[in-house]
């Protein structure tokens, strides 16, 4: 019976870990459209603030599973590629936002987006959509 009872919590524990990244990778999409929406708007304080927030749902993610299981049912470290994410395009796009540059800003969220895509499908994930940054 203990031994049941160990199985099942730790059961419970993974699934409801899943089910928290997954929520926070639902709100980091939902940032990533209202970050671009407060850049279009011209509040481009207010878009570097969200677009943290945004970093910090990611993050969080990827710091309570750093390693994902893939599609095919191995083991994925995704920190090389959380750590490309912030080096390359979170931070062109905090560059572009702190300079109020809108050109610049929208490659950005371009690439940020490409970046997550590019995350799921090294997982085998494609089912797995983001909305596209207007």
């Amino acid at each position: 019976m203990k031994r049941f009872f160990l199985f099942s919590s730790v059961l419970a524990l993974a699934s409801c870990a899943s089910f928290v990244n997954s929520h926070r990778m639902k709100a980091a999409e939902r940032k990533m459209l209202e970050t671009r929406k407060l850049q279009q708007a011209g509040r481009w304080d207010d878009a570097l603030a969200m677009a943290e927030r945004m970093h910090g749902s990611v993050a969080g993610t990827i710091q309570s599973a750093p390693s994902q299981k893939s599609a095919q049912g191995g083991r994925i470290d995704v920190t090389p590629l959380f750590a490309a994410w912030e080096k390359g395009p979170f931070t062109e796009l905090k560059t572009a936002l702190r300079k109020h540059d809108a050109v610049r800003s929208s490659a950005a969220f371009q690439s940020l987006r490409q970046q997550c895509v590019n995350c799921h499908a090294v997982l085998g994930k494609q089912q797995i959509r983001l909305a596209e940054i207007p």
